[in-house]
């Protein structure tokens, strides 16, 4: 029954160094140590009018998802959670509990962001703001003074 519990192969060949198997390092190359139970991946990409950002939450059904916007904030939570079963279970890998992560909103349009859930991964489209147009450049006429208002200046 233990055989089927996953374990890390310790190939020679395959191993840099004994430096890099301090649990500080193994951080920085397993995303699952920096990440934690607290958090899933995402991908941001971007086009000329919004930012696209693409959450990895697979086995989430949608109404555990939830996504709000508030002080400019953007925040993705999930709720995940396994059948529990009868049986007692010996080895389990498999997520249970909340994960949440938020997205500063800056130069978003947050009235229009919208989001779709497929195949696991939700997709969220947040509209870049359109940057202030300048007024352009014009001429302003000079208009020549009459008599009254020379008078008033000089008073």
């Amino acid at each position: 029954m233990y055989t089927m519990i996953p374990f890390n192969h310790r190939n020679v060949l395959n191993r840099a160094s004994e430096l890099f198997d301090d649990r500080f390092f193994r951080s920085f190359f397993n995303m699952n140590d920096w990440m934690g139970s607290a958090g899933f991946r995402v991908d941001i990409r971007e086009n000329a009018e919004n930012y696209v950002l693409e959450a990895e939450l697979p086995g989430v059904s949608e109404d555990r998802i939830s996504l709000s916007c508030e002080n400019d904030t953007l925040t993705i939570g999930a709720d995940y959670n396994e059948e529990k079963k009868d049986e007692k279970t010996c080895y389990s890998e498999r997520r249970t509990g909340h994960v949440e992560r938020s997205f500063s909103l800056e130069g978003v349009v947050q009235d229009n962001i919208s989001a779709e859930y497929k195949n696991g991964i939700l997709y969220v489209t947040l509209p870049k703001q359109q940057p202030a147009k300048q007024p352009g450049r014009r001429q302003i006429p000079i208009g020549k003074a009459d008599g009254g208002d020379q008078a008033k200046i000089e008073e």
